[in-house]
């Protein structure tokens, strides 16, 4: 039997494969499971559903295919250049901040770094107002998966730099996949 969380599929008769359902797992397991299962369908097609349930996973709506996969080096530069070369990457961060955040740059004094919840990161800037700090930093960019309503139109942004370095674990887990695009859907 399968179960899903977040429209992923796992088989927990194979080890490794399903690490926590909604409550948690690895980018990296994922992409692993998802090259070796034929790829996933669209949201659109199997969409989130917030709990465990047993899985529904179409293999004839595969929409893309994971080709490979592989981990960015825990330095910003390099993030920041893998992201620039190969688009949005896969990172897990600490969502203690993420759950009150209405806008700005979250630049929070204490942070963990244990990581609870996977996002996207898709870009940063230079120097956005930080609120807690009552000033300028620069940031990343990440795309949330709680919808349009929350934070900045689902989007977040936390402070990165030699002065904050790896705030909330951002900078620790983060890897990128090489996709095949199978079918027309959207």
């Amino acid at each position: 039997m399968l179960f899903s969380c977040h429209g992923l599929q796992c088989d927990p008769s194979e080890p490794r494969a399903c690490d926590a359902g909604c409550n948690g797992g690895l980018m990296t397991t994922a992409f692993s499971y998802l090259a070796k299962a034929g790829g996933l369908e669209t949201e659109k097609d199997y969409p989130y559903t917030g709990r465990n349930s047993a899985c529904k996973f179409d293999k004839s709506k595969i929409a893309a295919q994971v080709k490979n996969f592989s981990t960015v080096a825990i330095d910003e530069d390099q993030i920041a250049a893998n992201l620039v070369k190969h688009g949005p990457l896969a990172i897990g961060i600490n969502a203690v901040f993420m759950q009150t955040y209405i806008g700005g740059v979250s630049c929070p004094y204490i942070c963990g770094r244990h990581l609870d919840h996977g996002v996207l990161l898709v870009g940063y800037g230079s120097a956005g107002y930080a609120p807690l700090r009552f000033k300028e930093k620069p940031y990343w960019i990440i795309k949330n998966s709680w919808g349009e309503n929350w934070g900045e139109s689902g989007y977040y942004k936390i402070c990165r730099g030699p002065h904050v370095k790896n705030k909330c674990g951002v900078d620790s887990m983060v890897s990128t996949v090489t996709a095949i695009h199978t079918s027309k859907k959207e």
